[in-house]
């Protein structure tokens, strides 16, 4: 191993924990020796308390406006998503919160008040108390604006909009081979509550979850794994990059 790989594989180790970094390696491989065609997933659960208060003042934000769209609304065509997933999020009753500067798309963050289908593997997400928690998922910072405080900005419209409906929790799943995005939501207070792997290949998807249903094999949409989290239980921290654990 060269000296370059060695340090890349210590900076992953320093960012992941070593656990998940055997797992980055093993999804790896797995998609290196299939062609592609099997992929191996593995994603955290978290809940993260919505704040009472905005991190920044919600007053002056410039050019930049923020609210919830609709179905309709001209500036999701340029969200670099399938317009077939976008229908399928509102059809479950999502709502997007967005960041425009004129015409132009700037942010968005998804919210699902009910249960959610995930739309990257098979599986269906549910929580209690229900009416405390909603789904968030696909957070989205358009190239420019991303040395900006938008991101600040978005949660706390997204938080406002989650107070004003009595919501206290949000829930998350996060790629576990994502220290970015790890790292986002332990700033945002993150709590693991299970985590889950998922082994696709062709219609196959194998699930295996630290909490029940522990495992489901599945071949077709119809038939898809049901996870609930229970929200009243507290959960260890995500831990911190350099420390990081599965």
């Amino acid at each position: 191993m060269t000296d370059t790989k060695f340090r890349d594989l210590l900076d992953k180790i320093d960012l992941l924990g070593w656990k998940d970094t055997l797992a980055f390696i093993s999804a790896t491989l797995v998609s290196y020796l299939s062609f592609g065609t099997v992929r191996l997933v593995k994603y955290y659960f978290v809940k993260q308390p919505v704040p009472a208060r905005p991190r920044m003042a919600l007053g002056a934000t410039g050019s930049i406006r923020y609210y919830i769209a609709n179905a309709e609304d001209a500036v999701l065509a340029q969200a670099p998503r399938p317009i077939e997933v976008i229908r399928n999020r509102f059809g479950q009753h999502a709502h997007c919160v967005v960041a425009a500067r004129d015409d132009q798309l700037a942010g968005f963050i998804w919210l699902c008040p009910q249960t959610y289908s995930e739309d990257e593997v098979r599986c269906l997400y549910r929580w209690t108390p229900e009416d405390k928690a909603e789904w968030d998922f696909d957070v989205f910072i358009s190239p420019p604006f991303r040395m900006s405080r938008l991101f600040v900005r978005l949660w706390d419209q997204a938080h406002a909009h989650l107070r004003s409906e009595g919501i206290a929790w949000t829930i998350s799943r996060i790629d576990a081979f994502n220290a970015a995005s790890r790292t986002a939501h332990r700033k945002l207070g993150a709590e693991t509550l299970a985590q889950g792997w998922f082994l696709i290949a062709d219609r196959l998807q194998l699930s295996l979850f630290s909490v029940p249903p522990f495992w489901h094999i599945s071949t077709r949409a119809e038939n898809r794994p049901v996870v609930c989290f229970d929200l009243s239980s507290r959960a260890g921290q995500i831990a911190q990059p350099d420390t990081a654990s599965s």
